[in-house]
Order: C-alpha cells, then structure tokens, then sequence
C-alpha cells in the first residue's frame, strides 16, 4: 500500500547534514508518510549498490525502539536514493522524536558511518487514548509471515494424510478379505494333511533303534572324506572370531554417530572489553554433530562481556577467527545484570558486533550463554 505523503530529503555525507522539510503525523498513523532519502557526496549522487538501510528511532519518554528494514523500497540504491514508508509503531505515542537514523550497511559489516540523526513530531490524536508504546522489529514480522506459511502447509500436510488414511483403510480391508480367503485354503489343505497322515501305517517306518545302530560307512553310505568335509563346516574358534569382529565393527559404528566436543577456547576480546560477572570468562568451543545431512560443526558459547554497550551505536566486542565463523550474519538476543536486553551480531568477516540494546544505560556486563550456530567459514 502507497502512503498518502511523501516528503523529500537530502543527506550531504561531506557536511552530516539533512536537509528536508517538518516531518509531522499524527498519533497511530498507518502507512500515511514516505520518506524519499537522496544520499550525495561532493555534490555528486552516492552508489549505495550492495548496502541494506535500516530505519532507528527510540520512542520518547521510553526505553522501546523501531528498527525496520522491511519496509525499504531499494529499487534506486545505485543512485544513492530509497524510500521509507513509516510503521504504525513509529508514531506510537506523541511526542518529539529526535532520535531517528538511518544505518546504512552491507552484508560484510561495511558500513556508511556517522549518519547524522533527524527529527520528527507526532501529534496526540485524542480519538486514540492511551497507545501502549511496543518495540518493532522488523525481523518479527518476517517470522509472523513464515509462520504463516508454516500454517498452510501444516493444512495442507494434514489433508493429505487424511486422504492417504482413508485410502489405506480400503486397502487394509481388501487385505482382511484376501487374508480369510488364504486362511480357508490353508485350513482345507491342513485338513488333507491330517488325512494323510491319519492313513500311515506306523510298521512301514524305520524304528529308533535302526537308527541308532546305523553308523558304520557300510550303513551310512559316506566316505570319511564325507564326514572330514562336514566336520569342517565351522569350529568354536572361527565362530568366536566372527562375534568378536562383530561386536567391534558394532562399537566403531556407534562412536562414529556420538557429537564430538573441543576444549572451551577464550573468546579473542577487542579493547575495551573484558570478562565479566565475577571471572566468567567469555568462552567459545566446536561441536562437531553427525546428522542425516552428513557431519555440521556448531559453536557454542558460555561467560559474560564487560565494557560499554550502548542503544545509539554499534560496538565490535570481539573477533572470531576463520573456521569458527557463520555462512551468513546470526543475530542473537543477549541478556545483562541490570535486566536490559539487546542483539548481538556474529557476521561472516568474524566480528561480533553488539548492534543495539533496550536502553542508554549501561549494564555491567552482557552473557553469552545459550548462544549457538552453525559453522560456515
């Protein structure tokens, strides 16, 4: 859906300064204002091809925050222009909101640094009452959309088994039928056997004792090469070397399917950070994990990082080293001592990045506890 308004602005990169007219709405609007960004350098239009802009703003008077990069029309991004149509979440309470931004960034981490912040007022609309102002992440609205399609195929999986169901029960009872059938056969034929054997004269068998008796080669009607050769068949030994090999070829086969782990590594911190919460050092090993995909590896992290994390910028806390690295950027959420939350970025050049928390004020330090990915490079 197009918004009913669109305002132009300009970024000078050169003087870090927007130019652009009063950005105004009003309370809970939805999909009403585009803004239509032209980015230049030396007077000349910026080629923003391969970077990826992300809308941030913190809603006055509270600790929620907007980051948005879904609802970016990068038709133009050779010519230094892109278009942002607000979210309803960005004009959620009134107020003055002082705090918006782009951040503009490639896949790598490359990234267009010091992007000056602008401003813009939300009028109370009185027909609203009381909003409640909520955090927007865009990356929530792609999962609402997958989980969606999960949904339908989840319907639709189970329409087929339903079909398939039914479709067994006909055969299932054409088998009952053709299993009573086979059955009267064998009865009737169990039946003839009896009969015959009813009919059997026992004086026409060989008795017990001619059987015993009848072990000379004379009587046997073999040769010793005969009895040589099946004696020979198998002994206890070969047949004890068979289970052993056996049993060994069994134990390789199960300790070849058990998850493998590396001793825990310390985690290569940038300067200005260090351990945190009490010598709980930040750590990091490998477990490679035997899956019916053939063998992943994944690292897995434990401990705690100090230093100083803030709302309003990016901050590299450590470098993973080559063989440890994910295929593509995994973003995590991470918890601190003082109960704010936050996103920690592991990206495919090594770097782990703290790129936002919930509030200014800094915790004493971030865990790492539960995070987890797969190795890519």
């Amino acid at each position: 859906m197009s918004a009913l308004r669109k305002i132009n602005a300009t970024l000078d990169l050169n003087k870090k300064t927007w130019n652009m007219e009063r950005i105004e709405a009003i309370q809970s609007d939805i999909n009403s204002l585009t803004l239509a960004v032209q980015i230049v350098e030396s007077g000349l239009q910026k080629d923003l091809t391969g970077y990826k802009p992300t809308f941030a703003v913190v809603l006055p008077g509270t600790n929620e925050y907007i980051l948005d990069d879904l609802h970016v029309n990068l038709t133009n991004l050779s010519e230094g222009y892109f278009e942002y149509t607000f979210v309803k979440e960005a004009f959620a309470v009134p107020g003055i909101y002082d705090t918006a931004r782009f951040i503009i960034k490639k896949d790598d981490g490359t990234e267009l640094t010091g992007m000056p912040r602008f401003m813009y007022y939300v009028e109370k609309d009185p027909l609203q009452g009381t909003v409640k102002a909520e955090t927007y992440v865009s990356d929530f609205e792609r999962l609402e959309s997958m989980i969606a399609d999960v949904e339908t195929e989840i319907a639709d999986l189970h329409d087929e088994v339903t079909s398939e169901s039914l479709r067994l029960d006909t055969e299932i009872a054409q088998l009952d039928t053709k299993i009573d059938t086979e059955t009267g056969k064998l009865q009737t034929e169990a039946n003839n056997l009896q009969t015959q054997f009813d009919s059997f004269n026992p004086t026409q068998f060989a008795q017990q004792e001619d059987f015993e008796n009848h072990i000379y080669n004379s009587d046997i009607h073999v040769t010793t090469e005969n009895k040589i050769s099946w004696e020979a068949k198998e002994t206890p030994a070969n047949a004890q070397a068979k289970a052993d090999k056996a049993l060994t070829d069994a134990k390789t086969y199960a300790d070849s399917m058990l998850d493998e782990y590396t001793a825990w590594v310390k985690l290569p911190l940038t300067s200005g950070f260090s351990t945190g919460d009490n010598n709980n050092t930040p750590q990091y090993r490998l477990i490679t994990t035997p899956t019916n995909e053939g063998t992943k590896i994944f690292a897995e992290f434990r401990g705690a990082i100090a230093g100083t994390f803030l709302s309003t910028a990016n901050s590299t806390v450590a470098n993973m080293p080559a063989g440890t690295r994910p295929a593509a950027t995994e973003y995590f959420t991470a918890a601190s001592n003082n109960g704010d939350s936050g996103r920690i970025a592991f990206t495919t050049t090594g770097t782990v990045v703290q790129v936002s928390s919930s509030a200014n004020a800094n915790p004493s330090y971030v865990a790492l506890s539960g995070i987890k990915y797969e190795v890519g490079n």
